[in-house]
């Protein structure tokens, strides 16, 4: 099977129209048909910085996450996650370099969250196609926090999604055919979602009610390459 590499870079366009370099990322689609995704997420004022590795299954069950966080100057620490039947082992190592690890249960259709902006597309993979009622999200996260400023163990939080179809969206990278979601979050913020192709990487998100709303991150460049 050959190797597909999808590159791309986010923006984040404010509710003022002030628009900031977002998130850079690489997806990989792997022989074994399992997914990487790789990011890169700068906040607009500089002072956030995470790096964060995903490798999910080809069913799209997650199968291990780090993430490294600096704030402020400081690192937070590192994360990193593996699902091994229905648990979940977690390892944190925060900023004094103590690592302390536990182990949490790990339902089917659970995805692991770490915060970056083009995970959000992966969020929607366990969501069925053909139905549009709204349908429960669970994800166990790092940071019960809308941008992820700390870095732990985290929780489980319960969300909810519906599928809206399929919508053709123009961004500066191009124009995409797209599966559109909306997501009613953990955070009482409602986000609009479109994703694109069988890797499912993000094209477009809207937060279209709650705090920050008319924030828009949007694909400015993009790359596919095949290999093999």
């Amino acid at each position: 099977m050959s190797l597909v590499i999808h590159q791309g870079l986010m923006d984040i366009v404010e509710p003022d129209g002030t628009r900031s370099d977002y998130e850079r990322f690489i997806i990989t689609r792997n022989p074994d048909g399992s997914c990487t995704m790789r990011t890169v997420t700068r906040s607009p004022a500089g002072d956030l910085l995470r790096d964060v590795n995903h490798l999910d299954a080809p069913d799209w069950r997650p199968i291990e996450a780090m993430g490294r966080l600096f704030f402020k100057g400081e690192a937070m620490g590192t994360v990193l996650r593996r699902l091994i039947g229905d648990k979940m082992h977690s390892y944190v190592w925060q900023g004094d370099g103590e690592m302390d690890y536990q182990v949490f249960d790990a339902p089917p259709k659970m995805t692991v969250g770490f915060h970056p902006i083009q995970h959000e597309a992966w969020k929607m993979n366990f969501i069925d196609r053909g139905n549009n009622d709204y349908q429960p999200l669970l994800t166990h996260t790092v940071s019960n926090t809308w941008n992820g400023k700390s870095l732990s163990h985290g929780m489980k939080l319960e969300s909810r999604v519906c599928y809206d179809g399929l919508e053709t969206v123009t961004v500066p990278a191009g124009t995409f055919e797209c599966e559109r979601f909306t997501w009613q979050t953990p955070f009482d913020k409602e986000l609009h979602i479109w994703c694109h192709g069988s890797e499912r990487f993000l094209v477009k998100e809207t937060v279209a009610r709650g705090d920050k709303e008319g924030t828009v991150y949007e694909l400015v460049d993009y790359e596919k390459k095949e290999v093999g």
